[in-house]
């Protein structure tokens, strides 16, 4: 119920825009619920559904990868060897998920060969013998694979560095007509949105509160458990000025509506939706300089920083000039409607449209 599946959405609802038939193949799903949390009603009228049973580990633990990887790529070719003929597969899920076939593939490619264990410990040579026959079968995938598009410029340059190929970029959909509304009136809030895990960093917002005292602070955001390590040492370690919101979905934009400031700490993020759906309801966003926000928060519609004593400093200069935030607020708002649905299938039409007639 992610960025992924916003993709796969407005893919589906731009080939049915060129009058394409569409099937979407994948796992069993509630579609009701799809449709309800997403708000795309009657979407699997126009796509036929292509399913098969969810994947159920036989092992779990180290294994679990491989498990995947095989289970998939089973499944897909199963559901291929049928009577349907496809003329072309759009894979909007990661590569190494992609149909072995011989008609063109187009690739919506979010990160290349993103393992993390390889990133957070890259002297390990466990980790990397671990890895390695996924990387082999990564790269094999990429030969198969007509054309890749790119959700970032970042993730261009790493998808050219690593598997030595060029791509288009595309921006994925952002829902920004759901966030964008008039409230003039804003608190001296502060908050970052996203899932409360360790590389995105929101222990930067506990630094941040405690220099700021008189500003009100907010996580919020989504944890595997109550239990979990990192959340419970925020919550341990948060300042009296800073609050969490657990299950954001249904309290999300009228939080969005009463902020003055939107703030991501993840540092080499590949986009960043919630910072667009941030801008779109008028925040100002303080986003870490790197990555892919770096492409959407462009001069005069907010500030990127480098360190903790730089974020401050903007955003103790947006509560108290009311002015400056009130014009950075609206230039924000503008800049998020470059991202919006409309524009991510007109470009996706413009990359389908290239296959007319194969």
């Amino acid at each position: 119920m992610g960025g992924g599946e916003r993709v796969a959405i407005h893919s589906i609802l731009a080939a049915r825009n060129l009058g394409y038939d569409v099937s979407l193949l994948t796992e069993h799903f509630d579609t009701r619920r799809f449709e309800e949390f997403f708000g795309c009603y009657s979407l699997f009228n126009k796509a036929k559904l292509v399913t098969f049973p969810r994947f159920n580990p036989l092992v779990r633990g180290s294994l679990l990868l491989y498990q995947r990887l095989l289970y998939y790529q089973m499944q897909l070719r199963k559901a291929l060897s049928g009577p349907q003929q496809f003329q072309l597969v759009l894979g909007t899920q990661d590569v190494g998920y992609t149909p072995m076939t011989r008609v063109p593939v187009v690739q919506y490619c979010y990160f290349p060969e993103y393992f993390r264990h390889l990133q957070s410990s890259p002297a390990s040579p466990l980790w990397k013998l671990y890895y390695r026959p996924a990387q082999t079968f990564y790269r094999n995938r990429v030969h198969y694979i007509d054309r890749f598009l790119s959700v970032s410029n970042y993730t261009r340059e790493f998808v050219k560095g690593i598997w030595g190929r060029d791509s288009t970029t595309v921006y994925p959909p952002c829902p920004v007509k759901l966030y964008t509304f008039s409230n003039a009136v804003r608190e001296n809030l502060v908050i970052t949105i996203g899932r409360i895990v360790e590389e995105k960093r929101m222990h930067i917002m506990l630094e941040i509160a405690r220099k700021l005292p008189d500003v009100k602070f907010a996580i919020i955001g989504s944890v595997a458990s109550q239990e979990d390590n990192y959340y419970k040492a925020l919550r341990e370690n948060a300042p009296d000025n800073l609050s969490f919101v657990l299950s954001p979905l249904r309290k999300v934009r009228e939080i969005l509506g009463r902020a003055k400031v939107y703030v991501h700490c993840a540092q080499g993020e590949h986009f960043g939706i919630t910072i667009v759906e941030a801008m779109a309801a008028g925040c100002v966003p303080v986003v870490h300089d790197s990555g892919g926000p770096r492409e959407i928060v462009t001069q005069g519609a907010g500030y990127r920083w480098q360190d903790v004593g730089e974020a401050t400093e903007q955003i103790s200069r947006l509560m108290y000039d009311e002015r400056k935030r009130s014009e950075m607020s609206a230039a924000s708002t503008a800049r998020a409607a470059i991202f919006g649905e409309e524009a991510f299938e007109s470009s996706m039409e413009q990359v389908l449209k290239e296959y007319d007639g194969i």
